[in-house]
């Protein structure tokens, strides 16, 4: 406490207490609260609707301005087995592998992506597909720096309370000392006989997982990236909001992670250093996405950069923001982090048996074949060709998100239906691939 001349204690002055509002003005702040209510119980009553909801204008006005993030990738190269529900097993071959845990090497032979997570950035391939999204927070500042520490303490308290053994720290994804994970929500696959939740490993561990689903700025940190998700892919953001509200009508004992997420399922990386080598998860829909959303008090220009190897990014991923990227067929991985500093993630994602499951009518592969005809098997055969050959116009143009088309149709259609009046921001050659437009013919007199 700071002295006066005479060694007596100087007392500070007490904080003054905030005048209460009164008249016009409590009646203004009392009005914006219910129209914030009620705007937020309109978003999570048409997230849980059958019909997937469209992107707000808010949405599609800030995904519009997204800086592009160009590379030489072809979408078309993207790694699939062959009945395209999942990813391949194996990472991609590439000659810095063995220096994944160098950053220096990486940001001089790999394209380095400065992102400071002020604001949202979109990965291009090199036919201007959008295959990946750098997501900053919706506001900045001290307000989302107090959110992200308070779901940062949440999670470090539901891990001290969590019981682990030596052998959950090292795992195909950990890099160093390794990290324990903790899992919720549903899925298909991996030895299940159908569709169910995915169990704690204990008791005291699901009471943790619990506290941590229901902690509001955990809450907040997973889900503020999804209208993002809802303009840059609306059609995978279809497929992931369909499948998860069908099975939980058709499966009423399933349960969600958060309410305003299309996603079935959630991995939390609970640190404190959660760094992960090169790997895939082949196990996710193979062309879907998955959000990561990075939490921690570490130097994100020293490490916790997130690496696409199939990319040749290497990206700087502050604390706080989050990623979107097709995480069963690209390989990624995470730089390591200082001594003494912390990292952890919220994974959100959904497991490609669970479209599989709903696409042979909620029953299995081998549930489906007892009782399908060979005209079935011929007529599925098909389908799942045709499902092939439509998985890359599931990810968005990015002329199409620049001018708000978000179901990317035709620029024509758009044109006639009056939605989208402005073209101005196309290039000349994205212009001249565009078809022009039909000349009406003249009536003869």
């Amino acid at each position: 406490m700071p002295m006066n001349d005479a060694n007596v204690p100087i007392v500070p002055p007490p904080t003054p207490l905030p005048v209460p509002l009164t008249g016009c003005a409590k009646k203004n702040q009392q009005k914006r609260e219910k129209d914030r209510a009620k705007r937020k119980k309109a978003t999570v009553t048409a997230l849980e609707s059958p019909a997937p909801p469209v992107p707000s204008t808010c949405a599609l006005q800030k995904a519009a301005q997204c800086a592009p993030v160009p590379t030489s990738f072809r979408a078309r190269e993207f790694r699939a087995t062959k009945p395209r529900w999942v990813g391949p097993a194996k990472p991609v071959d590439h000659p810095l592998l063995p220096y994944a845990h160098d950053v220096e090497m990486l940001k001089q032979h790999m394209q380095y992506v400065d992102w400071p997570g002020d604001k949202s950035h979109v990965i291009l391939d090199r036919n201007g597909y959008v295959i990946g999204s750098l997501i900053a927070p919706p506001i900045s500042g001290t307000e989302w720096a107090t959110v992200a520490d308070a779901a940062t303490a949440a999670i470090r308290d539901a891990r001290d309370k969590m019981l682990f053994p030596s052998a959950a720290f090292q795992h195909r994804r950990a890099m160093g000392e390794g990290f324990p994970t903790a899992t919720a929500g549903f899925a298909f696959g991996g030895g299940r006989d159908a569709v169910g939740n995915i169990k704690a490993t204990s008791a005291t561990n699901a009471a943790a997982m619990d506290g941590v689903l229901a902690d509001k700025n955990v809450d907040r940190m997973a889900t503020f990236a999804i209208p993002a998700f809802q303009a840059l892919f609306y059609h995978i953001f279809r497929d992931y909001h369909e499948t998860k509200n069908t099975l939980l009508h058709q499966h009423p004992e399933l349960r969600r992670t958060f309410r305003r997420s299309p996603f079935a399922a959630l991995t939390v990386n609970l640190g404190p250093a959660s760094v992960t080598q090169p790997h895939v998860d082949s196990g996710n829909k193979a062309d879907g996405l998955c959000l990561i959303t990075a939490l921690g008090t570490f130097d994100p220009n020293k490490g916790g950069h997130i690496v696409l190897w199939d990319y040749n990014l290497i990206i700087r991923f502050p604390p706080g923001c989050a990623c979107l990227i097709p995480s069963a067929v690209v390989t990624h991985s995470n730089t390591p982090i200082q001594a003494g500093e912390e990292r952890f993630s919220l994974i959100q994602y959904s497991a490609g048996g669970l479209f599989r499951w709903r696409a042979n009518g909620c029953q299995s592969d081998l549930d489906w074949l007892a009782t399908a005809s060979q005209e079935d098997v011929v007529r599925r055969e098909e389908e799942r060709k045709a499902c092939c050959a439509a998985a890359l116009g599931k990810f968005s143009r990015w002329k199409d998100v620049k001018v708000g088309n978000y179901s990317g149709r035709a620029r024509l259609e758009v044109w006639e239906t009056g939605e989208l009046a402005d073209f101005s921001d196309y290039t000349e050659e994205e212009s001249d691939r565009e078809e022009e437009r039909p000349k009406k013919r003249r009536k003869r007199s």
